[in-house]
């Protein structure tokens, strides 16, 4: 698997077949840029650890590309474009305390999706917003973000945009965040859909485990706060298939629910 780190402003990498470009700020007030170009089917690992940075990180997806993306550090402003006229399949972890977050996905191509998976702890300020454009026929975006929130606040807006005559799309946004504190969280859903022939849904779920599932757990002889756990567990690693991706998380929880 081809492998880049950003850490502390120095760009590592282990790479084939991906054109890379690396531009730091060179002052507070510049924002560096970070250019991955895919020249054939891959997958790349990616591991950023930002202390109050600004970054704008452009991906050209010219192949079908598998995109395992982890984020640490303190804080920083983040800008990702994904523009694709492949296939791309996004599984991002966030194990960052306080960050603004822009997504933009520009689908180029006819027939060219998306199949983005976002996963993330709360622990201070997360705001996330994403832009999808469906830019020609028969594209595809599905769109999954499953967020726990532990003594944060996390506000996600997410707009889905299918212009007219733009037919035969798919848009699917799926967000659910986790709260468990009585701090304010926030999704805001949206689909601009300027033609008819287009399959277009979305949700979004902001609350604790249902009484229901505590339930289940507690009948089986597992304690209020095990049962918690465990469903944490389950919540934060379904659909993970990155082993080292899914070892940092695991580690997370282990760390803030002992």
């Amino acid at each position: 698997m081809n492998r880049i780190s950003l850490v502390n402003n120095k760009l590592d990498s282990s790479i084939n077949d991906i054109k890379v470009e690396y531009i730091k700020a060179n002052n507070f007030f510049e924002i560096s840029k970070l250019n991955i170009d895919t020249l054939n089917s891959n997958d790349l690992y990616l591991v950023l650890d930002l202390d109050n940075e600004k970054l704008n990180i452009n991906f050209n997806i010219n192949h079908d590309t598998n995109l395992y993306i982890c984020v640490k550090g303190s804080s920083a402003k983040v800008k990702y474009s994904y523009n694709i006229i492949n296939s791309l399949s996004v599984l991002k972890y966030n194990a960052i305390d306080s960050i603004n977050e822009m997504v933009e996905v520009n689908l180029n191509k006819e027939n060219s999706n998306i199949n983005y998976i976002f996963k993330s702890i709360g622990t201070v300020k997360e705001n996330y917003d994403y832009v999808i454009n469906h830019n020609k026929l028969y594209t595809i975006s599905n769109i999954t973000n499953n967020c726990v929130n532990k003594e944060g606040s996390i506000n996600i807006q997410i707009s889905g945009y299918v212009k007219k005559d733009i037919k035969g799309c798919i848009c699917n946004q799926n967000n659910r965040i986790i709260n468990l504190c009585n701090n304010k969280c926030e999704i805001r859903p949206n689909l601009y859909i300027d033609t008819d022939d287009v399959d277009a849904n979305h949700s979004a779920l902001i609350g604790r485990f249902s009484n229901d599932e505590i339930f289940y757990l507690n009948s089986r002889g597992i304690n209020e706060v095990d049962a918690s756990n465990l469903l944490i567990k389950g919540f934060l690693l379904s659909n993970i298939s990155n082993e080292e991706l899914e070892n940092i998380i695991k580690e997370d929880i282990d760390n803030n629910w002992r």
